[in-house]
């Protein structure tokens, strides 16, 4: 068994780093129909992005340069944001996911306590988890990476900076744009 971190209170041990919970993605091979599933919650509106090569660098899958794209999609319901993610080209996390015969909930997001970037992705790498794929969306100002454990029944997580004032402009609204921008 390993050594357990010091417990500090009902809700807290002496090794924090995962911060606020923040994001929950699922991956579908059709985006509307996640997109559907959580419309009918009461999530939403969504906004809609493509992300690929044209407009992402530094892509890479377990541990190499790669080319991949995908649609993902995005809602802030209260404190949490939703996103659904439908892998279009290349070999990612997401079509492995479905290729295994999954559907669903795939990762969380993670702040991290608003430890930089670099110094959180060090971290999970020294707590045993292995770097899988990532690389810079939104024309290289957003570092995004995921990290799993060898354990299956460890999380996947990922981790994102979004620079201050990031506002882009969706590709498409989903079901339709709020009324302050149709």
């Amino acid at each position: 068994m390993s050594k357990h971190p010091a417990v500090l209170s009902a809700s807290e041990l002496d090794n924090p780093l995962i911060g606020d919970t923040i994001q929950v993605s699922v991956v579908s091979p059709d985006i509307y129909r996640g997109l559907d599933n959580l419309v009918a919650l009461g999530i939403g509106p969504f906004m809609v992005f493509r992300v690929g090569p044209d407009n992402a660098i530094d892509l890479t899958f377990e541990g190499k340069p790669a080319e991949f794209s995908m649609i993902l999609a995005f809602a802030t319901h209260q404190n949490m944001m939703w996103e659904v993610v439908q892998p279009l080209e290349g070999r990612t996390i997401y079509s492995d996911f479905i290729d295994a015969g999954h559907l669903g909930l795939h990762h969380v997001g993670i702040s991290c306590n608003a430890i930089p970037y670099e110094e959180r992705a060090a971290e999970l790498v020294r707590r045993g988890y292995e770097y899988r794929m990532g690389g810079r969306a939104f024309n290289g100002d957003v570092p995004f990476g995921y990290f799993a454990s060898n354990d299956p029944t460890a999380p996947m997580v990922e981790i994102f900076d979004f620079p201050e004032g990031f506002a882009p402009t969706p590709d498409e609204w989903y079901p339709a744009p709020p009324p302050e921008v149709a």
